[in-house]
């Protein structure tokens, strides 16, 4: 028996991280491990300074 399948929040793929800056599991393509950050945060949506 397995844990729950967690789905990317963006795409719908098997997520594998977590964001470090809104939280969102998210798979490897929307995922940047240099930053920790989703593809959404790193674009901006979730970065307004």
């Amino acid at each position: 028996m397995g844990g729950a399948v967690v789905l990317c929040d963006v795409c719908g793929a098997i997520a594998k991280h977590s964001c470090k800056l809104c939280g969102k599991r998210v798979c490897d393509t929307h995922y940047d491990s240099k930053s920790g950050f989703c593809t959404s945060c790193i674009n901006g949506r979730k970065l307004n300074k």
